[in-house]
C-alpha cells in the first residue's frame, strides 16, 4: 500500500482528496487534519485589529493576524510529525505556495517523491517557484504557466473529478457556487434574468458567499454568509442541469467545474474559451460566452445533452489523474 503525506491547506476540498486516496488503495497522513482555527482571535488579537482598522485604516492587517495564527497552528502540527518519525513513498502537496517553507524542507526529507499540484495560476501562486529545487515534479493547470516560466520544473495537467453516485433528479435548472465580487454579482444579476426572460420555471440557485468587502443583496441570488463545503457543493452540482462557470481574469485553466460536469453530465455555460482545445468540448454540452451576447443560448438549452466517450471521460478521473502524477 503506497504511503502518501498529504499537505493542503484547504481542509474543505482536502477531505474529498483523502476519501478517494483511501478507496484507491493508498495510506494517507493528512497534515492539515483538521479545520485551521487561525482565524479565531484572542481578545487581544481582536483589539490589535480594531486599533489597525480604525486608527490605521488598515483594513488588510486581519490578514497579517490571520497569518501569524496559521503559522503558529502550523509549527505545532510540524512537531507532531516530526516526533512521529514516519517516512512515506509520496508528498502531495497541493498549492505548495501557501505552506511554510520549513514544512515543505521537512517532508521533502522524509518522502521518496515529492509532488506539488498548482490548482490556480501562477499568476497568483508564483512564490511556489522558489520551492522549486525541493519538488520532483510541479504540476500546473494552466498551460500557459510552462512556457511563461521555463527553466522550471513544471508540466500541465488538469483538474479532475472524484466518482460519486449521479443516479439523482436533476431538479435545479441552472447552479453557481462562488465567493461575491462586484463582476460576478453584476454577471448573475443579469444572467438571471436572461435565463427568466425565456423560461419563468426555471429553478435557478446562484450561491454568493458574502465578504466585508462585497455584500450587496439581490432577491435574484442566494447571498450566503459561510461558505458551503464541497460535499455540499457536489451535491448541488449533481442535481443540476447546466452550470455556471466564470473564469478568473488570471489565468485559462478549466476550473474543477467542468471535470465534476464529464461525472455528472451536466451542461456549462462559461467564459473560458480554452475549453474549446479539450477533448470532452462539445458545443451541444459547453455555450460560450462573453457575458454581454447570448446568441444561440436558448437552442443550446433546448439540445439534450451529448454523451461523451467514455474513454475520454475516465482520464479525468481521481485515480487515473493520480496515477499519472505520482508514477509519471
Amino acid at each position: 500500500m503506497p504511503s502518501i503525506l498529504f499537505i493542503y491547506k484547504n481542509k474543505n476540498l482536502a477531505d474529498q482528496f483523502v476519501k478517494h486516496f483511501k478507496l484507491n488503495g493508498y495510506s494517507i497522513h493528512q497534515f492539515y487534519d483538521e479545520e485551521l482555527p487561525y482565524y479565531k482571535f484572542s481578545k487581544l488579537q481582536q483589539l490589535e485589529n480594531i486599533f489597525y482598522r480604525i486608527f490605521k485604516r488598515d483594513t488588510q492587517h486581519i490578514h497579517k493576524i490571520e497569518q501569524r495564527n496559521f503559522i503558529s497552528v502550523t509549527n505545532k502540527k510540524l512537531k507532531k510529525l516530526e516526533q512521529k518519525n514516519l517516512k512515506f513513498d509520496f508528498c502531495f502537496v497541493i498549492r505548495g505556495d501557501l505552506i511554510p517553507e520549513n514544512v515543505i524542507r521537512y517532508a521533502r526529507s522524509i518522502s521518496d517523491k515529492m509532488v506539488d499540484y498548482q490548482l490556480d495560476g501562477l499568476s497568483v501562486s508564483k512564490k511556489i517557484l522558489d520551492y522549486d529545487y525541493l519538488f520532483d515534479q510541479i504540476y500546473v493547470f494552466d498551460d500557459k504557466d510552462v512556457l511563461d516560466y521555463p527553466g522550471y520544473n513544471l508540466k500541465s495537467i488538469t483538474n479532475c473529478f472524484f466518482e460519486e453516485n449521479t443516479n439523482v433528479n436533476k431538479s435545479i435548472d441552472f447552479s453557481y457556487i462562488g465567493v461575491n465580487t462586484e463582476n460576478r454579482f453584476n454577471i448573475l444579476n443579469n444572467l438571471y434574468d436572461i435565463l427568466k426572460d425565456l423560461d419563468k420555471n426555471y429553478v435557478i440557485n446562484f450561491y454568493l458567499k458574502q465578504d466585508e468587502f462585497h455584500s450587496k443583496f439581490s432577491e435574484k441570488l442566494i447571498m450566503i454568509n459561510d461558505s458551503l463545503n464541497y460535499k455540499n457543493c457536489l451535491e448541488i452540482s449533481n442535481r443540476t442541469k447546466v452550470l455556471i462557470d466564470l473564469k478568473r481574469q488570471e489565468h485559462n485553466g478549466l476550473s474543477l467545474r467542468f471535470f465534476e460536469a464529464l461525472n455528472y453530465k451536466n451542461k456549462i455555460i462559461t467564459n473560458n474559451n480554452s475549453v474549446l482545445n479539450y477533448d470532452f468540448y462539445h458545443p451541444d454540452n459547453i455555450y460560450i460566452t462573453d457575458y454581454k451576447n447570448y446568441e444561440g443560448l436558448e437552442e443550446f438549452l433546448s439540445k439534450p445533452y451529448f454523451m461523451i466517450d467514455e474513454n475520454i471521460i475516465i482520464k479525468y478521473r481521481f485515480d487515473n489523474w493520480i496515477k499519472n502524477i505520482l508514477y509519471t
